[in-house]
């Protein structure tokens, strides 16, 4: 099983721009777009995507990859991502980034697939919310923390104490692998 908390705030913008899209099935899939203000992403695309990643289930990530791709040229700052017990594959383009806490480290994730074990904890997030938090930041909340919400809730408290939420949009994923539930 996959532990997972989503993160979805406006921060000071007037609307919430990017979007996160995700596919609770035997793996979990999930797409992550981050959409500047003046971006001419459209509903349409938006609607395409969100099709895309709720009828993947059945997909291997590849041919979801070269479906989705054509949709998300224009925005070049985007992630895919399915996850299972054992492994992680990403796809990601521009400022969207994935970190992995494994063995009380913290390591950027590649494209690829990597493989998990059990209590390994992952981040997705775009630059928005990773631009007010540095490594050991992310890593000692990742080790003190139960739960993918706590993790969330206490990076959101860091970033609070920086900036008061009032800056960009702010999208991120925490995830832990919970092997055997």
């Amino acid at each position: 099983m996959i532990e997972n908390y989503i993160l979805m705030h406006k921060g000071g913008q007037e609307e919430y721009n990017d979007n996160v899209f995700v596919n609770y099935s035997s793996a979990l899939t999930m797409a992550i777009l981050y959409i500047p203000a003046e971006s001419d992403f459209s509903v349409a695309d938006e609607a395409s995507v969100s099709a895309l990643v709720q009828g993947s289930s059945k997909l291997r990530f590849r041919d979801l990859s070269e479906s989705i791709y054509p949709i998300l040229t224009n925005l070049k700052n985007y992630m895919l991502i399915r996850i299972d017990d054992k492994h992680i594959e990403i796809e990601r383009h521009g400022k969207v980034y994935a970190y992995i806490v494994q063995n009380g480290e913290l390591k950027m994730l590649p494209n690829g697939m990597t493989s998990l074990e059990d209590e390994d904890r992952v981040i997705c997030c775009t630059w928005e919310f990773l631009r007010c938090l540095n490594d050991i930041a992310i890593l000692s909340d990742a080790v003190v923390s139960e739960s993918a919400e706590e993790w969330m809730d206490n990076m959101v408290c860091r970033i609070s104490d920086k900036n008061r939420l009032s800056e960009g949009n702010l999208t991120a994923v925490t995830m832990i692998v919970r092997s055997g539930d």
